[in-house]
């Protein structure tokens, strides 16, 4: 394992705090031990997007075991998918029978099944894709900003605002993933335009190696299912 570079001073300033998002992998875990075994005052913090695989929240069981406290959040849709019920029962009786050629009955028909199914359900990826109308696929990605940012960032980010001057969002994420992740600054001022609210990325140069060894060192076992193959293990949705 390379020499890790110190954490920026930053993140011990008087009167911040860290939020670290953990997901089950390695690269959170990376930056979470991090953290740890440099005693900077943090929050861990996970977004349950209702389609995480079984072990991955067993696993996420067993980090809390080891390290400590992970506080679980997750989105609501029930005002949005109210909204669309509204929008149906008042619209789709006028546009399927002037737009789509429909009979009264026909139309009356189709919106009955419509408000029939479209409940919110609790799983927050399934609600996300009622009220979408559509799953998420590589051209129209829309998971990560409703289903992790947004709740860490009203639930989270937000609150913790109130409470602190700063707040210091660690991101998991390595240049070595992508060519759009290389080009990633390490730290991120006033991230989102929200004074106080910066992004830090302190495994943002390491390899795929050097998580993996900080995780052995510190004597954590990683998520099963890297064990079974996967690459990801992340929403089941998201997984190659």
């Amino acid at each position: 394992m390379r020499p890790m570079t110190a954490i920026d001073p930053r993140c011990f300033a008087s009167s911040t705090i860290n939020t670290i998002s953990i997901s089950g992998g390695k690269d959170s875990l990376a930056q979470w031990l991090r953290a740890i075994e440099n005693d900077v005052p943090h929050i861990s913090v996970f977004a349950d997007t209702g389609h995480e695989h079984p072990q991955t929240m067993e696993y996420l069981e067993y980090l809390e075991s080891k390290l400590g406290k992970v506080i679980r959040v997750k989105a609501d849709f029930t005002r949005r998918i109210e909204g669309k019920r509204k929008f149906i029962a008042e619209k789709w009786p006028v546009s399927l029978v002037q737009e789509c050629g429909m009979s009264p009955d026909e139309a009356a028909e189709r919106i009955h099944r419509a408000l029939e199914i479209l409940n919110p359900t609790g799983i927050p990826f399934l609600d996300l894709c009622m009220w979408k109308g559509r799953f998420p696929s590589t051209k129209v990605r829309f998971c990560t900003f409703e289903l992790k940012h947004e709740p860490i960032r009203t639930q989270i980010i937000v609150p913790a605002l109130d409470e602190y001057d700063e707040v210091i969002s660690w991101q998991g994420v390595r240049a070595q993933e992508s060519p759009e992740r290389a080009l990633l600054p390490v730290w991120e001022e006033d991230a989102d335009n929200t004074p106080g609210l910066h992004v830090y990325r302190p495994i943002l140069n390491w390899l795929h190696e050097d998580v993996f060894a900080l995780a052995r060192r510190h004597g954590i076992k990683p998520n099963p299912l890297y064990l079974q193959g996967c690459s990801r293990v992340g929403c089941l949705h998201s997984r190659p």
